[in-house]
């Protein structure tokens, strides 16, 4: 369609023998203002008359703006009616009785031989017949309007005037006019008013297409509805038979829980649970994960975790996966709740812990027997020189030292190997690697190793542990080093860096290639003739349960060296600030 910069502009340009009738939706008043001025002053300047009707007190804004550029006795050639007297005067709009009104006051002034110009803002009340009534009233002004070639605007509200009657008139007027552009109508028909046969056939074709076109409609509709009602059947079925816990809250109360999760809350059955706050049926044992998980939720953020430990109601502790997430269910927003039980792999996974644990007794039995045995034999020769009366006063200390030595080895070898319970407290790291160290320093000579220890003089290494266990992470991690070494050194390191301890294991050994460095740690892989492949798995979750992590780097023919990064138990000022990050993998 042709558009046109303004009002202004079209109106210069205009065909003498033809005249514009534009209908014009406004929105904004100073645009609007502004484009009433264009047309008066249009008027104006080429001696033609204006009807002006409009509100009052726009026409008063608009006149006083002209009062700037025009005399008083050029504005006489307007002429002024309140839009809202003009058109609702009985509060209803009347066709034929309104048109009579304009035409009475057009006539006069075409008469007298005047070129007529008219800018009317149209009311009408909110009339069931409407549109009747404004096909009546350009019945009656239109012919008039052409055969004397009058330009009009035609104006109404863009946000009251209904969409139907604004495309009605799009079909009588040539031009359409918005806020910021005139353009010619695509719609416009001459004459439109004035073929009422044919215009009735076409509404009546029109209404029947419709009518076809909403019982297709209402076809798909009840097909959508009809499938809807079947996929929400499946969904339900899908949760009420799947093979993990789920259940659903609204406001914290279970509002659905199918059957497998009745059987891993060990609960008699829904209706003991419907309806129930959920933190009556499950508790955190850490209360602050409640915190968090609820935080998560009203964050609209889903919240998981691998591993946490849960009270049910009959006060059983289990282990599960959590997964919560928002849904929908039964017309309101939801929370979906996935419990996945890992309580027997748990159980499973502690049972390796202490076969591992009874394994490594078994392998350290040799090396510790050895070491008893050098302090028994001290002990032996100095007892039967006591019984030939031959002993000598220091022979006592002797004694005494190789006995608590003894001591220190039995109750070292007794802890690792002894059931525990999962007790953290805090410990010194560098009083675990001591421990582990007297273990297995009789073993390293054996084979012509040393093991070196370097800790900081200060003893502020400590760590929130439970320490049977992390004893036996560095039992096997030491022991690797042995086995790899011979006639070497193996450096034990701990020190701080940043709010974690960093404990590193570097021995001399033969290392590790790159294809079997990729695979250390997966379940059953062992470059051991006899070994199991469990060690370094165990190592690794005792590690990630004490929110720490592994990390290995090995040369083949070089050596190994292991690292550990475990977090501090108190808050220490990061005293390698500057360290590089770790760029290795992490298992």
């Amino acid at each position: 369609m042709e558009k046109t910069d303004s009002l202004y502009a079209l109106l210069q340009n205009q065909n003498h023998t033809d005249s514009i009738q534009a209908y014009y939706t406004y929105t904004e008043r100073e645009k609007y203002l502004h484009h009433a001025f264009q047309f008066v002053s249009f008027a104006i300047k080429h001696d033609y008359k204006v009807i002006c009707i409009e509100d009052d007190s726009l026409y008063q804004e608009l006149l006083s703006q002209l009062s700037l550029v025009y005399s008083d006795d050029l504005l006489k050639n307007i002429t002024f009616y309140d839009s809202s007297e003009f058109y609702l005067a009985s509060n209803v709009f009347k066709g034929e009785d309104h048109s009579s009104k304009l035409l009475n006051v057009m006539k006069p002034i075409v008469s007298d031989g005047h070129h007529l110009m008219m800018w009317g803002h149209i009311k009408f009340a909110n009339e069931k017949a409407i549109l009747q009534q404004l096909k009546k009233f350009k019945d009656y002004c239109d012919p008039f309007i052409t055969e004397h070639q009058i330009s009009t605007v035609c104006a109404m509200n863009g946000f009251n005037t209904p969409a139907y009657i604004q495309t009605e008139l799009l079909k009588t007027h040539k031009y359409f006019m918005t806020d910021d552009e005139i353009t010619k109508s695509g719609i416009f028909k001459m004459g439109y008013y004035h073929v009422e046969e044919e215009l009735e056939k076409k509404r009546i074709h029109m209404i029947e297409q419709q009518n076809r076109q909403l019982s297709i409609d209402n076809e798909k509709l009840s097909n959508a509805y009809e499938l809807l009602s079947r996929k929400k059947k499946e969904y339900r079925k899908l949760l009420t038979e799947l093979p993990i816990a789920t259940f659903i809250t609204k406001s914290d109360c279970i509002v659905y829980a199918n059957e497998k999760a009745l059987i891993d809350l060990e609960l008699p059955n829904f209706e003991f649970i419907q309806d129930v706050n959920v933190f009556e049926i499950i508790q955190f044992i850490d209360h602050s994960i409640k915190d968090q998980w609820l935080l998560s939720l009203q964050s609209n953020q889903d919240f998981q975790l691998k591993e946490v430990e849960l009270i049910l109601s009959n006060g059983q502790v289990k282990t599960f996966e959590l997964k919560s997430m928002r849904t929908w269910y039964q017309g309101g927003e939801a929370i979906l709740h996935v419990l996945i039980d890992l309580t027997p792999y748990k159980v499973l996974e502690k049972e390796m812990i202490r076969s591992e644990k009874l394994n490594i007794a078994g392998q350290l039995a040799a090396g510790i027997a050895h070491e008893i045995k050098n302090p028994l034999t001290a002990i032996k020769g100095f007892y039967k020189l006591f019984k030939l009366n031959m002993g000598k006063e220091f022979y006592y200390k002797i004694i005494e030292d190789e006995l608590n030595r003894i001591e220190q080895i039995a109750n070292e070898f007794l802890a690792l190997s002894k059931p525990h319970s999962n007790v953290f407290e805090v410990h010194s790291i560098s009083r675990i690697i001591n421990e582990v160290k007297t273990l297995l320093e009789t073993e390293a000579i054996l084979k012509g190793n040393e093991i070196i220890t370097s800790f900081p003089e200060s003893d502020d290494l400590l760590i929130y542990c439970e320490e049977t266990k992390m004893k036996q992470v560095f039992v096997n991690l030491i022991k690797n080093a042995i086995e790899a070494t011979t006639n070497g050194h193996i450096l034990i390191t701990a020190k701080l860096r940043g709010e974690n301890v960093e404990i590193s294991i570097k021995d001399q050994g033969c290392g590790i290639s790159e294809s079997a460095l990729k695979k250390v740690g997966e379940p059953f892989f062992t470059t051991k003739e006899t070994g199991t492949g469990l060690g370094l798995l165990i190592c690794d979750k005792i590690i990630d349960t004490h929110n720490g992590t592994r990390m290995i780097e090995s040369t083949k023919n070089v050596g190994t060296t292991y690292t550990i990064l475990l977090p501090l138990a108190q808050k220490h000022l990061s005293l390698d600030a500057d360290s590089p990050s770790y760029s290795k993998q992490y298992f």
